[in-house]
């Protein structure tokens, strides 16, 4: 877990880590879902899609969407001003995975995580 944080941290700033240890442990079993086992392998996935994810963050939100992810879910991962948000740790290595495999071949481990009880 901490390994994954030093991995992403690397290349994106610090406000993108808002997610507990318990939360980054459920990437295990998907990242091993798809063979990605090392450091070596992970940080390379990271680096390959780093623009895409940082463009999707640069984009501007309605104002009414904004403000109801600030109702929903606090301060973390949102710009009031600019209307823009950025993802946890998780969201980006999560993104990456669905850049590089594909939506639809992620779509059993969203499945999972809406199902899960809060």
């Amino acid at each position: 877990m901490a390994t994954i944080r030093k991995v992403v941290l690397s290349m994106y700033h610090r406000g993108h880590d808002y997610w507990t240890d318990a939360d980054i442990a459920e990437l295990l079993p998907e990242l091993s879902a798809f063979n990605i086992t090392t450091v070596k392998q992970l940080r390379l996935l990271m680096k390959r899609h780093r623009r895409a994810l940082l463009r999707e963050e640069r984009t501007k939100m309605p104002r009414a969407q904004t403000l109801d992810l600030l109702a929903g879910g606090g301060w973390h991962g949102i710009d009031v001003h600019a209307n823009t948000s950025w993802f946890a740790i998780g969201g980006l290595v999560r993104i990456s995975m669905e850049h590089e495999f594909g939506f639809e071949t992620m779509l059993p481990f969203h499945e999972i995580r809406d199902t899960e009880p809060t």
